[in-house]
């Protein structure tokens, strides 16, 4: 277990040198997948919403990252209510106005979200890091894009979202699978 771990620490500090290093040039198999992700998702912060909507939305932070989180809607439009997706927090029309806008928005302090990049070492890295609270990000998911991970990273993302929403409010990620693993164990 002890053994285990330190690897585990030891790949996460070597992707965050390699996500941080970043891309000069994003490789257009990476652009795709970030696309395909995008799709699959389906709403984007600050796209046109139904006046219920609440669920999951994305939205790219730089030309290499997608941030997933959750979102709802938020009525801009006045008397005319057009309601488009923002995030799921007091102040989340401020988010959709920013997208719209086009600024560089930052994921709100109180939502649990993941984010995709990539990276450069011997070759390009796709990563999947869990953002909570102010709590830096926590690698949860990697994988050399050679090896077409597509699916793999499909299904950490459909995991990492089950564990955002089935996590009790006041916990961090890393108590809840603390606790999980007590019950399971």
């Amino acid at each position: 277990m002890f053994h285990a771990r330190l690897l585990e620490l030891e790949s996460e500090i070597l992707a965050k040198e390699q996500a941080a290093r970043g891309l000069e040039q994003l490789p257009p198999e990476c652009a795709i997948l970030v696309e395909q992700l995008q799709n699959e998702i389906g709403l984007k912060l600050g796209d046109k919403a139904a006046k219920d909507y609440k669920g999951w939305l994305s939205y790219k932070r730089s030309k290499e990252s997608l941030v997933i989180c959750r979102g709802r809607a938020f009525n801009l439009g006045g008397i005319f209510a057009k309601w488009y997706a923002g995030f799921d927090v007091v102040n989340g029309a401020d988010s959709a106005r920013e997208a719209q806008r086009a600024f560089d928005v930052t994921p709100a302090q109180e939502l649990d979200h993941l984010q995709v990049n990539f990276g450069a070492g011997e070759s390009v890295r796709v990563f999947l890091w869990y953002g909570e609270n102010i709590a830096p990000y926590r690698l949860i998911f990697a994988a050399e894009m050679s090896d077409e991970p597509e699916k793999q990273l499909q299904n950490a993302i459909v995991e990492a979202c089950t564990w955002i929403l089935t996590k009790p409010k006041g916990q961090t990620l890393p108590e809840f699978l603390a606790q999980k693993k007590q019950v399971q164990g």
